[in-house]
């Protein structure tokens, strides 16, 4: 993750934002006041979002995490979606 001071960032804003986007890696900027933000791609930060919305209910996240055991243990079954992301029922 990248790091910058408030003041290098004002400079070259839209240069920090190429990058951010080219790489899909976040950059903190730190406002030297014991403040700082993170430039992050936007599809990343709504990722993240629904990340922490879907473990917020606790039956939910313990279902996530058994499937994602499942998963890696091999105990999983491909499946095609058809062009509206529903079960392609072939």
């Amino acid at each position: 993750m990248n790091i910058i001071h408030l003041d290098s960032s004002q400079n070259d804003m839209q240069a920090i934002i190429a990058q951010v986007l080219a790489n899909a890696e976040p950059t903190v900027v730190d406002s030297g006041a014991g403040k700082s933000v993170v430039v992050m791609p936007l599809d990343d930060f709504n990722a993240w979002q629904e990340t922490a919305y879907l473990l917020k209910n606790p039956a939910n996240a313990e279902h996530l995490s058994r499937s994602i055991s499942e998963a890696q243990a091999g105990n999983s079954m491909p499946h095609s979606l058809d062009e509206n992301g529903a079960l392609d029922e072939e």
